[in-house]
């Protein structure tokens, strides 16, 4: 199940690890995201002390956290809605590539532009410009691949029966961490999205598109790895 149960709650969560809660539940990383708490390091923390030590808006992220959860409850599918679960491999290869696929193919090129807009404006006196720069080039560059293979690969031979798929979808796991690890590594250096006191509007926007990408890849892995994936 995409949420556990139809009728969980944040506060059962607390108890969790903040790392297994934001695998289980990826439409808890905006909310987080959204009340500076640290889900990437101190990821074995539970969920109760990352959220006492980082927040003092308790009671408004538990509130915005179970309106995540009850929102992704259900999808909207040929004028439905049903969970994640229940999609077929053909419903749920066409959200990966509408959705996810097509969200990426818009915003990398976007981010780059702008990365590399704000690094010759601030890298100056923002050293870490240059880091995260570079890390996102690489993301970019994997990503890009990446979709590829699922398109062009994977999800035709899902189609035709998805027989002896299991090594080339441990590859595209394998890249799914790689990925998830970039994107640990550019929440730390822009210290969780936080903008410098001379940011500029387009840095602004930047570390925004950022923060929405990381949220997106959130869910697009969950519904890859823990849905389709594990069907194979």
């Amino acid at each position: 199940m995409v949420n556990g149960g139809m009728d969980m709650r944040f506060k059962e969560l607390t108890g969790l690890s903040i790392g297994e809660v934001v695998t289980k539940h990826p439409e808890l990383v905006r909310v987080f995201m959204d009340y500076n708490v640290d889900f990437c390091c101190g990821g074995d923390r539970t969920v109760a002390e990352a959220v006492e030590k980082d927040t003092d808006e308790v009671e408004a992220l538990e509130i915005a956290a179970d309106k995540a959860i009850e929102q992704a409850k259900l999808f909207a599918v040929g004028g439905t809605q049903k969970s994640l679960d229940a999609f077929t491999n053909e419903e749920l290869i066409d959200r990966i590539i509408n959705t996810h696929h097509r969200y990426l193919r818009e915003t990398l090129p976007r981010l780059s532009e702008l990365l590399f807009k704000i690094l010759g404006v601030h890298g100056e006196h923002h050293p870490e410009l240059f880091d995260i720069h570079r890390i996102f080039g690489g993301l970019k560059t994997e990503l890009e691949g990446h979709l590829i293979k699922e398109e062009k690969q994977l999800f035709p031979q899902i189609l035709k029966g998805g027989k002896g798929i299991s090594q080339l979808i441990k590859t595209l796991e394998d890249e799914h961490d790689g990925a998830g690890e970039a994107l640990h590594e550019l929440t730390d250096l822009t210290n969780h999205f936080t903008l410098p006191p001379d940011a500029c509007v387009t840095y602004g926007a930047t570390y925004d598109l950022l923060k929405a990408l990381t949220a997106d890849m959130y869910m697009h892995v969950h519904t890859e790895n823990n849905v389709l994936f594990k069907r194979f």
